[in-house]
């Protein structure tokens, strides 16, 4: 029973902290360059809020990979006998 837990906590972790990364990449590209990730060159660009749009979507990813990270600590499946 523990496996499943584990896989499927472990997954809605993974995708957080990909979220994070991934938009962590992206608000990178736009502070230099001023475009997102897909945005053609010729295109106008991104309103006022983009920024902070990128903002709330890495915090959200954070949460997310936190909470998975400490919901399988508590249960014990993560570090074994170190963080459970």
């Amino acid at each position: 029973m523990e496996s499943w837990v584990f896989l499927l906590v472990g997954g809605v972790g993974a995708v957080g902290a990909a979220l994070s990364l991934g938009t962590l990449a992206a608000l990178v590209q736009y502070r230099r360059n001023g475009t997102l990730p897909g945005q053609d060159q010729d295109a106008p660009p991104p309103g006022p809020g983009a920024e902070r749009r990128l903002w709330i979507r890495i915090l959200i990813g954070m949460v997310v990979a936190v909470v998975a990270f400490a919901n399988l600590a508590e249960q014990g499946l993560l570090g074994g006998p170190i963080l459970g």
